[in-house]
């Protein structure tokens, strides 16, 4: 398997059919097609269910997707240090943020922060939490911020931030944007949702405490597709909600949940063992965490 196979395939995926991909990569369509089945047929897996007109991701091809995907930066970030070193920049900021809302997270940690040290460049992994951990672990990135309870690892340090409350996102016509309380979690029996990846082990357990069974209908990378899924296909959101999803709900309507656990909360990973750079200490420092 070639890297060019793995960045192909992300495109296809990140595309949504063959046929786009084909038209952003400018390669044939044939081609790509037998790529994906060499992928597969290399892996012993089927990766992707092709439909008339879009592609849609098997079990094992989200896992292939993810861990494609992360070869892709690893590649993209020895590319990248490499042209910093020869541009001159002092140093380079390697990072993991949560894709649900980078959008948040660049506003709040890199405003400011930008503007006071112009001559450091940046390596911003958007990337589900789960694989913040494993960046961090293995010096993809030397800071991960997951949005979950601070993993048990042994070799991690962690540093809690800040906490988001997760939040029912409906259409102004949907029967539960009726309702004027916060909305029990019984409430939601039966109704499909649109959840990102980030919080959904914290929605079924939740859920689970209420003998519920979350309908989960679609499952997204970022908060703004999962209120677009609701608005769009009459589904209900369930997100993280910040300052920056509200430039997105004019249309909609915001109902709390009354219940225990729908919150979650933003931690800083590094390793103890590793000493950090110039660049990522003053980033830390800068953001109120004290080492």
């Amino acid at each position: 398997m070639t890297l060019e196979s793995y960045r192909n395939f992300v495109t296809i995926v990140e595309c949504g059919s063959i046929l786009a991909a084909s038209k952003r990569l400018l390669v044939a369509q044939p081609s790509l097609s037998n790529q994906l089945k060499n992928i597969e047929r290399s892996y012993g897996a089927k990766l992707v269910n092709r439909g008339s007109r879009s592609i849609e991701l098997t079990e094992a091809g989200r896992i292939f997707y993810y861990k494609a995907r992360e070869m892709c930066r690893i590649e993209d970030s020895i590319r990248t240090s490499i042209s910093c070193q020869q541009a001159g920049y002092r140093e380079q900021l390697k990072i993991s943020i949560p894709a649900g809302n980078s959008l948040h997270y660049i506003h709040r940690l890199f405003e400011q922060f930008v503007k006071r040290h112009p001559d450091i460049n940046y390596d911003v992994y958007e990337i589900p939490s789960d694989f913040v951990v494993p960046n961090v672990l293995n010096g993809i990135t030397e800071i991960g911020l997951v949005r979950a309870s601070i993993p048990q690892y042994g070799s991690l340090q962690g540093f809690p931030y800040e906490s988001d409350e997760i939040v029912a996102v409906i259409p102004k016509n949907h029967r539960l944007a009726e309702e004027k309380s916060p909305l029990e979690v019984t409430d939601f029996i039966g109704q499909p949702l649109s959840i990102p990846f980030d919080i959904l082990n914290i929605v079924y357990t939740v859920f689970g405490q209420h003998t519920v069974a979350p309908n989960v209908s679609i499952i997204t990378s970022i908060n703004e597709t999962a209120i677009e899924w609701a608005r769009k296909f009459q589904t209900v959101a369930l997100i993280p909600f910040t300052k920056e999803d509200e430039k997105r709900i004019g249309d909609m309507t915001v109902r709390h949940v009354a219940a225990d656990g729908m919150y979650v909360r933003s931690v800083f990973l590094i390793q103890k063992e590793h000493r950090l750079s110039h660049a990522g200490r003053l980033f830390l420092e800068e953001i109120g965490i004290a080492l």
